[in-house]
């Protein structure tokens, strides 16, 4: 493994690489990195939310608070731009209500998504009681799991019980299963994706192996793409014939670029921005670093205007098969706005 750093405005990176090695052999894994395994193995893109975090930085009431309170918060989360890769804040006040828990108290939640379906994983906060959750489901209509409560089954309700339950209800909140063990509800639009993760964190399959979960550290909120999905989802071909132009004269510019093989956006609790993106081999990042750099800090076809407009970019190295480049934001910058495409910076 080899590193190379390039020098962004007038930030350097330096660092020993034994270190660092010897830090990731010891360090344990965070609660995204885990959470991300979790996932089924063809999750193809990934967000994460730390609810927790979100709490702390704008105001939140209580579990239990009136609608107008709810409302208030998901309100200052939103333009905060710390909700847009969740698939339950919009239902946090009937969760809350009905269900036993929400984004008033859980920890986190991690959404994987995949061609047949979707999952959600929620850590439970210290105050949740995962025995009353199922009494509730119970209570709600729920199918119980064939060998009971507690067993880690799924719960099954379809989408008629979810629509008489509450209208802010969506499809994934259709299957759920409570991980007694792990403080985790699991939840998706099929009873399929339920059961194959809770496999996976009882550790009887197979998880999504994305390694650039390590590199995200531990995000306030992430978007993560497997493999070379970002390929796909962030393509240039979205965007009109004279922004692909531009952008093909602008990669020719920076001397060319290889496919990513997976791609991580992580905002920091400081605000700042990690984009890792991973390549083929050592040989692939440390040819692809200037070229992705030199992207990221120019014009942006598809997205309108600069990349420099949003973000400030601080610096960047090549480290093994990764090329790592942090961001700063500039103000009223929306993570969510460059992770849908086209997206230049991580064209393939």
């Amino acid at each position: 493994m080899h590193r190379r750093g390039v020098l962004v405005a007038l930030a350097v990176v330096v660092l020993v690489a034994g270190a660092v090695v010897a830090w990731r052999l010891l360090s344990r894994p965070t609660d995204y990195e885990r959470a991300v395994a979790w996932l089924p193995e063809d999750s193809l893109r990934v967000t994460w939310t730390d609810w927790a975090a979100v709490r702390a930085d704008v105001e939140a009431p209580e579990p239990g608070a009136g609608a107008g309170a709810v409302a208030g918060f998901l309100d200052r989360a939103y333009e905060a731009d710390l909700s847009a890769g969740s698939g339950v804040a919009e239902a946090t006040g009937v969760l809350d209500a009905r269900f036993g828990f929400s984004p008033l108290d859980v920890g986190w939640e991690v959404l994987g998504q995949a061609r047949g379906g979707q999952v959600v994983v929620l850590g439970l906060g210290e105050g949740a009681d995962p025995t009353a959750i199922e009494g509730r489901l119970r209570r709600l209509g729920y199918d119980a799991p064939p060998d009971g409560p507690g067993t880690g089954g799924t719960w099954q309700g379809g989408a008629d019980l979810v629509a008489s339950i509450d209208p802010t209800l969506t499809p994934v909140m259709q299957n759920m299963a409570v991980v007694e063990d792990e403080r985790l509800v699991v939840m998706s639009d099929a009873p399929g994706p339920v059961s194959s993760t809770v496999a996976v964190i009882e550790g009887d399959e197979a998880g999504l192996d994305a390694p650039l979960a390590g590199v995200a550290g531990s995000p306030v909120q992430s978007w993560l793409w497997a493999d070379d999905f970002a390929c796909e989802d962030l393509t240039m071909s979205n965007a009109d014939p004279e922004d692909q132009r531009l952008a093909s004269r602008l990669v020719d510019e920076a001397g060319g670029v290889n496919p990513l093989s997976g791609l991580v956006m992580a905002r920091q609790a400081d605000g700042t921005v990690t984009v890792g993106m991973r390549f083929e081999n050592d040989d692939q990042a440390s040819d692809n670093l200037q070229p992705r750099v030199d992207l990221a800090a120019g014009e942006a076809p598809g997205q309108g205007g600069t990349f420099g407009e949003r973000f400030r970019v601080v610096s960047g190295e090549a480290d093994g098969s990764d090329v790592v480049v942090r961001l700063e934001p500039r103000e009223d910058f929306q993570l969510s706005d460059i992770t849908s495409g086209p997206v230049l910076f991580a064209t393939c």
